[in-house]
């Protein structure tokens, strides 16, 4: 046989082998296929009931954080996220219009979404309403319609509150002027409207009493009856320096006493545990090395405070004027007892905002700019773990327990 005859016998054979062995692979698929259609034809799924809402058992346990999306792409559509941060799971979501707020009761179980929405979604006629969640569920149980001027702002804790008895929530309005809606909680009802010119944000005390910051650098207090009328309204002295170095409007609430920090990084407390507020001796988070390091407060939200006597503040080097909303790259940890830092943390990613929870071993919340969610050991600043696709800009987490 001739060198080509051979060459083309091979050809001709490795052809025959090969069509056999696709042959049998085309095969194989094919009744890989027609198996896998069976099995699945023997374990379909029935279709779920539409609408399936899953209870949640309440008291929720301890761990149970809100994160705020501000959906700053789509301000008409915000959202909040409920999770269980020590199992990270997503456990249901609350859906807001623009510039939502939340508080929530957990004496009463539920939570209070403030929202501004319009007839024709992006314009038309302006609705203002308070709507009212149950824990269980997260099921819609009522609703309070508010006057048209509701402030809306970007995320922010002080714009709403709820008075220490549970009673009544306080909403800030502003449309230029600036005025304090009162909703009876037992009720959910509007009691009554207070004119607060020239001063803004919510800080409720221990007692029947709210103080407010005002723009000449006073704050004003004003006092509630049992029907959440004004009894007593009561100014203070100058002693926040609007000009030279201004107080934060973030401020933490620790046992009776407001923790506010000036952009520069010093303390001001201000005690609510009597009807009128007392203002307190100032102290600096920074030593003089630090500041001339220009160590300063950052972050959207960067205070949190613990029942123990500790404050929480994200901090960043190399601030500046107009640096007190770039991301933190630490947490600064202090005992107020002793107005000293106790330890510092080192985030694995820039915050936006912060939270703590309750309890003898509390953890730190971190809203990073990555959109997630980073939980960390309170006191030692052991990072934890992280819980992820919480929303297009979450800016804002609450710490429920």
């Amino acid at each position: 046989m001739s060198l080509r005859r051979v060459a083309f016998f091979q050809f001709w054979q490795s052809a025959i082998i090969g069509r056999r062995a696709e042959t049998a692979c085309f095969a194989l698929i094919a009744l890989t296929i027609f198996s896998l259609g069976a099995s699945y034809s023997q374990a379909e799924l029935k279709p779920e009931p539409i609408p399936n809402v899953v209870s949640l058992a309440t008291p929720y346990p301890a761990g149970y954080a809100i994160v705020h999306d501000l959906a700053f792409g789509s301000l008409i559509d915000s959202s909040f996220s409920l999770v269980d941060i020590n199992t990270r799971r997503f456990k249901g979501m609350i859906s807001a219009g623009q510039f939502a707020t939340i508080d929530f009761s957990v004496g009463r179980q539920k939570y209070y979404v403030g929202e501004t929405i319009h007839s024709r979604g992006s314009r038309g006629q302006r609705q203002d309403v308070i709507a009212i969640y149950d824990f269980a569920d997260l099921k819609l149980v009522g609703e309070v319609d508010l006057p048209p001027k509701r402030m809306n702002m970007v995320v922010n804790k002080s714009s709403t509150a709820i008075t220490a008895d549970d009673r009544f929530m306080l909403v800030f309005n502003m449309n230029p002027g600036t005025s304090i809606t009162v909703i009876d909680l037992d009720e959910e009802a509007i009691v009554s409207e207070i004119q607060t010119p020239g001063c803004y944000m919510l800080y409720p005390g221990l007692k029947s009493s709210f103080f407010m910051m005002c723009g000449n650098g006073s704050l004003v207090s004003i006092g509630l009856d049992e029907k959440g009328q004004e009894t007593e309204r009561w100014s203070s002295a100058v002693f926040n320096d609007i000009d030279r170095d201004p107080l934060s409007e973030k401020a933490a609430f620790i046992q009776g006493v407001w923790y506010m920090v000036t952009y520069a990084g010093e303390v001001q407390p201000i005690d609510a545990s009597a009807q009128r507020p007392v203002i307190r001796k100032r102290w600096w988070l920074t030593s003089e090395a630090e500041r001339a390091a220009n160590w300063r407060p950052a972050g959207w939200h960067g205070k949190s405070g613990h029942e123990d006597g500790l404050l929480w503040v994200a901090m960043t080097e190399n601030g500046y004027e107009g640096s007190h909303k770039d991301p933190a790259t630490h947490v600064w940890v202090y005992d107020l007892q002793e107005s000293r830092r106790i330890l510092d943390i080192e985030l694995e990613i820039p915050a936006l905002s912060i939270a703590t929870t309750k309890g003898k071993q509390p953890k730190l919340l971190v809203v990073n700019i990555e959109g997630s969610l980073d939980v960390y050991e309170g006191i030692k600043g052991t990072y934890l773990h992280s819980i992820h696709q919480l929303g297009e800009t979450p800016f804002m987490v609450h710490a429920i327990d």
